[in-house]
């Protein structure tokens, strides 16, 4: 296999693979990478696959159709994120009408097809191996970072996924990037490898009221950041307990990310308060300081 060439000059990190594409694998290999890391990226692999591009024709298509109401000249052979960024010069909007499509849940058919992918429901089985899996209430999020300083207060601090969505702590997140990056002025995300190891940490309210990593300073500490930045096509896998944050947007241009997440639902946590995940404003729902309330920390 092509990947994590010693003999390579630049020799990739360890979580990182390249020249394997989707189509059947063997993804067992694989297991023992995310244990240690908690996170694989796979470069390229969904550049030749059908369903990923079924799902990014739609998402273009219906830029065209934004376009087309406003009298938007864009180029639908370019990148979609360029074109989302061209689109939100004037219809910010309806760029969030676009964002609904593919968030809470996706929408689109073509994007449930990306959600039951054949090589996703493989990963699930070599890294969840004897789970039943569900998908949390918040689990998908098509997130859309556009450029601009008024914008980087969507970029969250250190956290843990899991906090945010609940239903079952272990949990992975599908990382499906959709845009073209321009630089790594685009942004993506930093990571602190090995970090998910240590399970459940503490959670605390920031300003705007969401849970951020209370002992930040113990995992920059201890662990070394790495920062991801992410091309189109390329793909990767996350534990829901990994330590990570948002990298800002510094570009002039849009970055567009499909976000799946996948809940082991066999979890003894998950069992123990029903399989809830956290569902704002719902009578059904649980947050975090009622499942972990040794872990909650007040603001």
């Amino acid at each position: 296999m092509p990947y994590n060439n010693k003999d390579n000059k630049n020799p990739l990190p360890a979580y990182e693979v390249t020249g394997i594409q989707s189509g059947n694998l063997n993804f067992d290999d694989f297991s023992d990478t995310l244990k240690k890391y908690g996170v694989v990226v796979f470069r390229k692999f969904f550049a030749d696959d059908l369903i990923y591009r079924e799902y990014k024709n739609d998402l273009l298509r219906l830029c065209f159709e934004i376009a087309k109401k406003h009298d938007i000249k864009i180029d639908l052979q370019a990148p979609l994120n360029e074109i989302i960024t061209k689109i939100s010069e004037s219809q910010r909007d309806d760029i969030s009408f676009l964002y609904d499509l593919g968030t809470r849940p996706i929408k689109l058919l073509s994007g449930t097809r990306l959600k039951t992918h054949p090589d996703i429901v493989q990963i699930l089985k070599s890294f969840m191996p004897d789970s039943i899996v569900g998908f949390p209430f918040q689990g998908e999020t098509l997130h859309i970072f556009p450029p601009g300083v008024e914008n980087y207060k969507y970029n969250l601090p250190m956290h843990q996924d899991y906090p945010y969505i609940m239903q079952s702590p272990h949990q992975l997140t599908a990382y499906i990037n959709f845009g073209k990056l321009q630089d790594e002025g685009n942004g993506g995300i930093r990571i602190w490898p090995g970090s998910h190891n240590e399970g459940l940490s503490s959670s605390a309210p920031a300003e705007n009221n969401l849970l951020v990593t209370a002992n930040k300073e113990h995992y920059e500490q201890s662990y070394e950041a790495v920062d991801i930045h992410f091309d189109e096509s390329d793909f990767a896998i996350f534990d829901s307990l990994l330590q990570h944050e948002g990298i800002q947007n510094h570009s002039n241009c849009t970055r567009v990310v499909q976000l799946i997440r996948y809940s082991n639902l066999s979890h003894e946590t998950s069992i123990s308060y029903g399989w809830k995940s956290a569902e704002p404003g719902a009578n059904r729902g649980i947050d975090f300081a009622d499942a972990h309330p040794e872990l909650n920390q007040k603001s």
